[in-house]
């Protein structure tokens, strides 16, 4: 299994008694490409930080990839997500000073894997792939357009070649046609790549995608016992 939760629970220290994640048992099967939908505040991006291990559990086992988030620290977890899980964020978060390939560099100096001189090639590779003219690649991405940025963010997840690629509201500012553009690619590279992929969103024009589709009301039952 590439995710496995059993018995979750989990609460911001803030506000103890309120039970944001509730999760009794929910899996998924390694290469599966899995939406999972829900309306924002329904606890979508806490599971999200959970699955990522940017978040540790209260209490349960979180079971990523073979491996125990539940039983590592921070710093293991953190060193487990930059070698193994790929994130494409709602806004992006890419640094807007630097350029395309600087950024998808950033994200590989958090990994442990190849040589640089290899690196350059693969995402010259990657931006080809996603369509990013070669005159833009060295221009810093708050001049480029909100479609190229997210391509930019798609091949910045792919960059180390991670098992499982974490997809959070990734289309959610772009027209409908940059929408149909990157999900053909995104799709493209799961398949290609054999990756886990699991992308949330209350965008249910995203679930023709998905061989399996998830109500995030079904995974996280916390919501429904207020």
């Amino acid at each position: 299994m590439a995710i496995q939760l059993n018995n979750v629970h989990f609460t911001y220290p803030e506000a103890p008694n309120d039970c944001v994640l509730n999760i009794d048992s929910w899996s998924v099967a390694a290469g599966e490409h899995v939406f999972v939908h829900g309306p924002s505040g329904g606890g979508k991006s806490t599971l999200l930080n959970l699955l990522s291990g940017i978040l540790g559990a209260i209490s349960g086992e979180v079971s990523i990839l073979g491996e125990r988030l539940d039983s590592m620290n921070a710093r293991q977890r953190d060193r487990f997500r930059a070698n193994h899980i790929g994130y494409i964020f709602q806004q992006f978060n890419l640094v807007p000073y630097l350029d395309a390939i600087d950024n998808i560099q950033l994200a590989h100096q958090f990994a442990t894997k190849q040589p640089q001189s290899a690196l350059s090639d693969e995402i010259k590779a990657l931006l080809s792939t996603f369509h990013i003219p070669q005159a833009d690649w060295q221009k810093p991405v708050r001049q480029l357009s909100i479609g190229q940025q997210q391509r930019i963010a798609i091949a910045r997840a792919m960059i180390n070649k991670p098992q499982l690629l974490i997809a959070d509201e990734p289309t959610s500012s772009l027209d409908q046609n940059n929408r149909d553009n990157f999900m053909e690619q995104l799709m493209i590279m799961a398949s290609e790549h054999r990756i886990t992929l699991l992308l949330v969103s209350h965008d249910m024009a995203l679930a023709s995608y998905f061989g399996r589709i998830d109500a995030l009301s079904e995974i996280n039952v916390a919501g429904a016992h207020h």
